[in-house]
C-alpha cells in the first residue's frame, strides 16, 4: 500500500503543478517556463498510463498463479480427507468384522455420514463421494470436488493414497 502511494504521489503532483503553472503563465505574460510545465503534465499523464498498464499486466500474470496454488491446495486437502476416510473405514471394518463401509458426504457442508462419521466429522466443502463404498482393505473409493483437480474424479486406495488404477 505504501509503495503504491510513493509511486503515485509524484505523478499526481506533476499533473497538479503542471496545470497550476500553465494557468499562472497564461494569466501573467511576464512569467516563462511553459515548456517545463507542459513537460511535467506530459510526464505525469504518461507515468499514470504506464502505471495502469503495468498493474494490469502484473494482475494478468498473478491471477493464473493464484488459481494454480488454490487448486493445488484443494487437491492436497482432498488427499488428506481421503486418508482420514480410509483410516476411519479401516477402523470400522476392524470393529464390525470386515463388513463393507458405506459413507456419504454432503457437498454443501462437507459433513460425512455413515459409520465412519464417528471418526471423520467433516471434509472439504464441495467434495462428493463418487464411490462411497469400501468393501475390504484392497478396495478403492472415489472423491470429486469441482474446484480441485480440474473437477476430475480422484480414485484412492484403501490407505487413502491416490490410486494409479
Amino acid at each position: 500500500m505504501m509503495g503504491g502511494a510513493i509511486l503515485i504521489i509524484p505523478m499526481v503532483l506533476a499533473i497538479v503543478f503542471g496545470h497550476l503553472s500553465l494557468s499562472r503563465i497564461r494569466k501573467n505574460p511576464k512569467l516563462t517556463g511553459s515548456g517545463i510545465a507542459i513537460t511535467g503534465l506530459v510526464l505525469g499523464y504518461v507515468s499514470i498510463i504506464f502505471g495502469i498498464f503495468t498493474a494490469g499486466l502484473l494482475a494478468a500474470m498473478a491471477i493464473p498463479a493464484f488459481q494454480k496454488v488454490r487448486e493445488s491446495s484443494l487437491q492436497k486437502m482432498m488427499m488428506n480427507d481421503a486418508r482420514q476416510i480410509a483410516a476411519a473405514a479401516q477402523q470400522v471394518m476392524l470393529e464390525n468384522g470386515e463388513k463393507p463401509v458405506i459413507f456419504h458426504i454432503d457437498p454443501v457442508s462437507g459433513v460425512v455420514s455413515g459409520p465412519i462419521a464417528i471418526y471423520v466429522k467433516q471434509v472439504t466443502r464441495g467434495t462428493i463421494e463418487i464411490d462411497g463404498t469400501i468393501e475390504n482393505t484392497h478396495d478403492t473409493f472415489s472423491l470429486q470436488n469441482p474446484r480441485a483437480y480440474r473437477g476430475q474424479e480422484m480414485v484412492f486406495d484403501a490407505d487413502g493414497h491416490l490410486s494409479t488404477k
